[in-house]
C-alpha cells in the first residue's frame, strides 16, 4: 500500500489550489471549509483499490485522473473534443466531497480482514458523491455550465441508462477516466 509523507500531501495541496487559481476559481472558501480534510482525504475506503491512503485523493486526482481525461478527450474526433479547462474543473471538483465524507474506520475487524481503511461519515443529507462535491462547488461560488454540472454527477449515475445514452461529451470523458483510474489501481498491485 501506497503512504504519502506529509510534505508531498502538502504539495499536492499547494499544486490543487494552483490549478483552481488558473481556472480562475478562488479557494479561499474551500479552505475554510475541507482544508485539513482535503489535505489527507483517502480516494477510497478499502485497500483492494490500492488508493486508500492519506493523500489518496489529490494524489490521484491531480496525477491519474486529471491525466487519464486529458488523454481520453485527445483520442475523441476533432468535432467532439471537450474544453481542457473544462476537463480539470470537473476532474478538480468532482470528488472533493470524499474529504467530507470519508473518515478513519474505527472497527479493528474491518480494517484487518475486509480491508476498509475508511468509512462513510454519518452525513444527514442522502446525497452522492457528484452532488455533495456539486453543493460543495455552488458553495464556493463556482461558476459552472450546465454541461460541467452534468460531469459533476455523471458519477453518481452508474446504472442510468439514460445517462449512458445521452450524455454530453464531457460526461463521457469524465465517466471514462473514472473507470481508468478505479480499474489500473486495481490491477497495479
Amino acid at each position: 500500500m501506497c503512504e504519502l509523507s506529509e510534505e508531498a500531501r502538502l504539495k499536492n495541496y499547494e499544486l490543487f489550489k494552483k490549478k483552481l487559481g488558473d481556472l480562475g476559481i478562488d479557494s479561499d472558501k474551500m479552505e475554510s471549509i475541507l482544508y485539513d480534510k482535503l489535505i489527507n482525504a483517502p480516494y477510497a475506503i478499502d485497500t483492494i483499490s490500492g488508493l486508500a491512503y492519506d493523500g489518496s485523493l489529490l494524489n490521484t486526482v491531480l496525477r491519474v485522473l486529471t491525466p487519464f481525461a486529458l488523454k481520453i478527450n485527445d483520442l475523441l474526433p476533432e468535432n467532439l473534443r471537450c474544453e481542457k479547462a473544462s476537463i480539470v474543473k470537473v476532474c478538480l471538483l468532482q470528488h472533493l466531497a470524499k474529504a467530507d465524507m470519508f473518515i478513519p474506520n474505527d472497527n479493528e475487524w474491518e480494517i484487518n480482514k475486509l480491508g476498509r481503511k475508511y468509512k462513510y461519515s454519518n452525513k444527514k443529507l442522502a446525497l452522492k458523491l457528484g452532488a455533495r462535491s456539486l453543493a460543495i462547488a455552488i458553495q464556493m461560488n463556482v461558476p459552472l455550465t450546465e454541461v460541467e454540472v452534468e460531469a459533476m454527477t455523471i458519477i453518481d449515475k452508474v446504472d442510468d441508462e439514460q445517462a449512458k445514452i445521452f450524455a454530453n461529451p464531457l460526461s463521457v470523458v469524465i465517466r471514462q477516466a473514472n473507470e481508468l483510474v478505479t480499474t489500473t489501481s486495481i490491477f497495479k498491485e
